[in-house]
């Protein structure tokens, strides 16, 4: 009997319960987990940037012996598509009949467009003109381009007389 004293005060000196299991740790894992987010639609993606455009300027000087008045050939292109090549002022002077506008090689005239160099085998544009009118020009030309490596900017455009339905004599010029 003692010994079941010994055991009873022993267990109330003890609190009289068994001891708590310790948690169990959560089993380790390999990789990491990010937190979810919620989730969102994605948003529109930017709209392209609008074309580029270039836009330049021939002043056309009459050479000696020319009775046309000074004129502006202007050149416009969107990215993507051909250039425009419009006159700004009507060309006024010229004798009727068919005339070429070329580009040259050269960045300026000289006297009389002696100095302009050679044409460039792409970029002639025709202009006819009716007795008693003035010439003009609006049309589109693919194969001219105002920006990059073969870009007219920095070369001169001379205006030819027809020869044979082929550039003959300079009657003006601009760079």
């Amino acid at each position: 009997m003692v010994r079941y004293l010994v055991l009873v005060s022993f267990l109330v000196a003890c609190g009289g319960k068994a001891k708590p299991a310790a948690p169990t740790p959560p089993p380790p894992m390999d990789k990491e987990v990010e937190p979810v987010e919620d989730e969102k639609p994605d948003p529109k993606p930017p709209a392209p940037p609008p074309p580029k455009v270039w836009h330049a300027k021939a002043e056309l000087a009459p050479v000696k012996g020319s009775k046309m008045k000074a004129a502006t050939i202007a050149f416009s292109q969107t990215e993507g598509e051909s250039v425009q090549i419009v006159t700004d002022t009507p060309i006024d002077g010229l004798k009727a009949g068919k005339y070429h506008l070329v580009i040259h090689e050269a960045a300026s005239c000289g006297p009389n467009a002696t100095k302009a160099g050679a044409a460039w085998s792409a970029g002639a544009v025709d202009l006819d003109v009716a007795k008693g009118a003035s010439g003009s020009v609006d049309q589109s030309d693919g194969d001219l381009m105002l920006d990059g490596e073969h870009s007219v900017v920095g070369h001169t455009l001379v205006l030819h007389d027809d020869k044979k339905g082929k550039p003959g004599k300079a009657v003006a010029c601009g760079a």
